[in-house]
């Protein structure tokens, strides 16, 4: 019972509760319906036959008074009165069929046997009594009344013996009235016996559940309370005790939990003020030398600056320099770039008369060639003219001048080529000459365009080597300031130092109020002593 949750007792209290309580309600209303149910079956009875009942007998008393009355008339001579007195009749016997006949179509309906049988009873009679009636009507109308008179006894009888079945209709629902009055009184004494039983069951079930209550919901919230005050007077020493697992065991468990990591968050606040006491005083020393060296350090600093300046000045003279002797090899590439289109140009020309040699030459060797023909046709002509003797004479002395010039054509035409392969050579050895001296300008053009190259690369490594430095003595003139702001927060770590060293003590005078126990202080200081050396770094 101990382990059983608080609301599963609670709903289970309340169960048997709303069980008892719906328990009576249902027995009264039971009781109470058996009831209505028969005064309603009474009720519908009595509507459906009481009424009818007194129907068909002021029926029969007014058929056979007004058959009583048509005889009179009958015996009396008076036809007319006799039809109306007859017709009146008529009346009265349709009267009971109507009932009859609703009788019948609610006899089935009856919840009593012993009416049901009366109704019957009581049917048949009257079927009886209207066929007499409409016979000895129907013979006064004829005017016999024979059949008046034969049938008037068995009239009698059939009416008396009705009468006698509604007298017993009658007592009969005087008993059921009786009856249904006993069953209700039965009933009400029933529902007041169950009532009763409840409520004994009701006082029996209310000392149980007090007693579960008190042992397992206010006891527990008791041990909870004292628990609570205990810690809130600082007192972590006690431990709570957990006795079951429903609402009132977890949260004695929760407290348990709560005064654990009260009590380890204690120890490790006082063990994290003796590491702050400590750190302060380590902060203040250290902050001391701190001091010290931002002191040198900034002296240091100072003289940096005036080195870093002159530095500046010297990189910005030589980055001057640079860039002049950059412009200085930019004009000297653009003079050999000249020279080296000049030569080129050279080449071209000595190229063009080389080639102007080569044609002479062939022209020569032409020239040669008619030259050593002419002289075979003048030794032709020459034998010739000796063969005509005297004829030939003056052929002879032309062929023989013709054949000298062809000669000297011949060794003039030698000489040109001579010249002219001399010429061509010389031209040959003057073009590959200016060839290696434009080889030579382009590898000079070349060699300028590099030192060109280079002497920029020099500029700009010369300008951003001078804005570094200007960028470097910024950063030392930003250094300066901020050591300088270092100094003052030195001096404000200082103050603030003493301040914490202040604050811990309070906090040591604060926290003392909480008595732990010693496992929880052995337990947490491995790891606080972790945490102070942590701390540091």
């Amino acid at each position: 019972m101990k382990n059983l949750p608080i609301r599963i007792g609670i709903l289970l209290v309340l169960a048997l509760m709303s069980l008892a309580l719906w328990s009576a309600i249902g027995a009264n209303w039971f009781n109470a319906r058996s009831a209505d149910q028969g005064f309603e079956d009474f009720y519908r009875i009595s509507s459906e036959r009481i009424q009818p009942a007194k129907d068909l007998q002021n029926a029969f008393t007014a058929n056979r008074l007004w058959m009583a009355v048509a005889h009179r008339n009958f015996l009396q001579g008076d036809t007319a009165s006799v039809v109306a007195a007859l017709d009146r009749a008529a009346e009265a016997l349709k009267v009971v069929s109507a009932v009859n006949e609703k009788n019948k179509d609610s006899a089935g309906n009856n919840a009593w046997p012993e009416v049901t049988r009366l109704a019957e009873q009581y049917g048949s009679l009257l079927s009886q009594y209207t066929e007499l009636s409409t016979s000895a009507a129907a013979g006064l109308l004829r005017g016999d009344e024979s059949i008046y008179l034969a049938n008037i006894d068995r009239r009698g009888q059939l009416s008396t013996q009705a009468d006698e079945v509604v007298v017993e209709f009658f007592r009969l629902m005087d008993q059921a009235s009786l009856e249904v009055l006993a069953q209700a009184q039965d009933r009400l004494q029933l529902a007041g016996t169950i009532t009763v039983a409840l409520l004994v069951l009701s006082l029996l079930v209310i000392p149980v559940c007090w007693l579960y209550l008190s042992r397992h919901v206010m006891r527990p919230l008791r041990d909870a309370g004292q628990a609570v005050a205990r810690i809130a007077s600082g007192d972590l020493t006690q431990r709570i005790e957990v006795e079951s697992r429903n609402e009132i065991g977890q949260l004695l468990a929760a407290l348990r939990q709560m005064q654990d990591s009260l009590g380890r968050v204690v120890s490790q606040v006082l063990h994290g003020v003796d590491e702050i006491n400590t750190g302060a005083a380590e902060i203040a020393q250290g902050n001391h030398d701190l001091s010290r060296r931002t002191e040198e350090q900034a002296a240091s600093l100072e003289e940096t600056a005036a080195s870093m300046e002159e530095l500046a000045s010297t990189v910005r003279q030589n980055a001057d320099n640079a860039r002049q002797a950059d412009q200085l090899a930019s004009t000297s590439m653009d003079v050999a770039s000249r020279g080296g289109n000049v030569v080129s140009e050279v080449v071209t020309t000595m190229d063009d008369i080389s080639e102007s040699s080569n044609r002479i030459a062939e022209i020569v060797s032409v020239i040669d060639g008619i030259a050593f023909q002419t002289n075979i046709l003048a030794l032709n002509a020459a034998v010739e003219a000796a063969r005509a003797g005297e004829q030939g004479k003056g052929f002879a002395v032309v062929a023989g001048e013709v054949r000298s010039l062809a000669q000297r054509s011949a060794q003039a035409a030698k000489e040109i080529k001579s010249l002219i392969e001399e010429s061509a050579s010389r031209v040959q050895v003057g073009s590959s000459q200016v060839q290696r001296a434009g080889q030579t300008m382009r590898d000079i053009v070349d060699a300028v365009k590099r030192v060109t190259d280079i002497m920029a690369e020099i500029a700009a490594a010369s300008q951003e080597q001078s804005t570094g430095i200007e960028q470097v003595n910024h950063a030392i003139t930003q250094m300066d300031a901020v050591t300088q702001q270092n100094a003052a927060l030195v001096e404000e770590s200082a103050a603030a130092a003493s301040s914490l060293e202040e604050q811990a003590r309070q906090l040591r005078q604060a926290v003392s109020v909480f008595k732990v126990s010693d496992a929880a202080a052995v337990v947490q200081a491995p790891s606080l002593r972790h945490d102070a050396v942590l701390l540091p770094a």
